[in-house]
């Protein structure tokens, strides 16, 4: 079975480009998606994504209040049914 981390990188290689490229190997813990240049809609849809996949609520107020890949993280970690 797949970490937390490497899901959400599979994740995002599969729903997310910047510059036609998938964004999975540019995620790093102590920067967010904005930081790699995720729009704010695309991360919106992928939050959708998120929460089906790790049966999480993330919208509408929690997406707000993590800003890093490594808080995403550590709370996929501690959620995730």
């Amino acid at each position: 079975m797949a970490s937390v981390e490497e899901r959400l990188r599979q994740l995002a290689d599969e729903n997310l480009e910047v510059d036609g490229q998938p964004v999975g190997k540019l995620l790093d813990p102590d920067k967010g998606l904005a930081d790699v240049g995720v729009s704010s809609m695309d991360a919106v849809s992928f939050a959708k994504v998120l929460e089906s996949e790790f049966n999480v609520s993330l919208l509408p107020g929690k997406a707000g209040e993590i800003k890093t890949i490594g808080e995403l993280i550590a709370y996929l970690e501690a959620n995730a049914s």
